[in-house]
């Protein structure tokens, strides 16, 4: 194209700011320095006060005319050759990529969760990785466990939208490009039918890089950071480090977080969610950041932010996690179902020397260099939109 590129980005914000919001102002950000034009549209979940209205606005899940017809004219007026859409749950609906293609537009997508595979879109029920849904082909268990929002009528309403949308080829015909964070995502796609061309690998990255924080440097506590919801894994962390004399300090709010304020002692403390120039700090201040999540987590900030920072990670084993973290290289693996073996790992690197503790920092701030910074996010960025876009 002669013009500089104009994008437009779509993202349904949360209720709760997490990490989905971070990356979308970092891809922001980062397209305009490169000089893109960059417009935004924002949808919000805020609660409705009127109960019939909150009824009523559950059925916009499926088309939401209004955000088409705001897309479409955007679009149009601006010139806009790209809309990327991060998130369009509940408000946005998939309206938006109809709107965007009417109007000429690109678009692509970036796939932050599970949600086109599972109502909850964690592919988690009763403590443990559920594929039940998927595997099915069909939203009836999800349905019947009342996965999404702890309700039938929600729920069926979510699985009809998602069905409704395979059928009528949204996911197929209005979406470009697809980016994902792992593999497993992929695989769920292309077991949809999405060709497997359509689909980029594409990490998520972090835009500032400060040397790590050595290990004399340090105090002696262990941090974990993130929401205190079930999957997070935060009973069974909590219930591993009880009375075994390690100190624990506990970052965040959720559901659970009202149970958690009931556990703490002089060894396990709790902090409602800070601002993440503090997180840094702890990031930078911590022994080691501990990890539980038992479900099959896209692309956690939370670590990558911990890599930067040259802090070791603990983390609860799965396919994505794996992939982020090397076993006695960069941090450590344990199986999250035996509370024990995370004791051992704790053991273990309490009893490590200086030396290996800061070749352990060091190597995983490195991993972070090698794939998480700016250079590589610019790479793959690049590549999905100029397959996205005719030049």
């Amino acid at each position: 194209m002669s013009h500089p590129p104009v994008i437009l980005f779509i993202h349904n914000t949360y209720l709760q700011k997490g990490g989905e919001d971070t990356v979308v102002q970092q891809e922001i950000d980062f397209l305009q320095a490169k000089g893109w034009k960059v417009h935004t549209l924002f949808f919000s979940n805020e609660a409705i006060s009127n109960p019939l209205l909150r009824w009523l606005n559950a059925f916009t899940v499926f088309f939401n005319i209004t955000a088409a017809i705001k897309v479409f004219l955007l679009v149009k007026k601006h010139r806009i050759d790209i809309v990327h859409v991060h998130n369009f749950y509940y408000r946005a609906s998939p309206s938006v990529f109809w709107g965007a293609k009417a109007a000429g537009a690109r678009t692509v997508f970036t796939l932050h969760n599970y949600r086109l595979f599972c109502l909850n879109g964690f592919l988690f029920y009763n403590q443990t990785t559920c594929m039940d849904c998927h595997q099915q082909k069909s939203f009836q268990p999800g349905i019947t466990r009342k996965c999404f929002k702890d309700s039938g009528f929600f729920s069926r309403i979510l699985a009809a939208s998602t069905i409704l949308h395979r059928r009528i080829g949204t996911w197929h015909h209005k979406i470009d490009q697809l980016l994902v964070l792992n593999p497993l995502q992929k695989k769920l796609l292309t077991d949809i039918g999405i060709p497997a061309e359509k689909i980029i690998l594409k990490p998520n990255f972090l835009l500032e890089s400060a040397a790590p924080a050595w290990y004399d440097q340090r105090d002696d506590f262990f941090l974990f950071a993130g929401r205190m919801s079930p999957e997070k894994g935060i009973v069974a962390l909590i219930n591993a480090v009880k009375g075994k004399k390690i100190t624990l300090l506990l970052v965040g709010d959720g559901p659970l977080a009202p149970w958690v304020m009931t556990q703490t002692d002089e060894w396990i403390q709790y902090r409602p969610k800070v601002d993440k120039s503090v997180l840094q700090v702890l990031y930078r201040k911590c022994t080691a950041l501990i990890f539980p999540s038992i479900w099959p987590e896209g692309l956690p900030l939370t670590v990558i932010e911990a890599q930067q920072a040259g802090t070791i990670v603990i983390a609860a084993h799965s396919e994505n996690l794996k992939e982020m973290i090397r076993h006695q290289e960069t941090g450590f693996l344990y199986d999250p179902l035996n509370n024990q073996e995370l004791l051992n790992v704790i053991a273990k690197f309490q009893a490590s020397d200086l030396q290996e503790k800061n070749r352990l920092s060091t190597n995983a701030y490195q991993f972070f260099k090698d794939h998480y910074t700016i250079q590589q996010h610019d790479q793959w960025l690049m590549k999905a939109y100029q397959v996205s876009v005719k030049e």
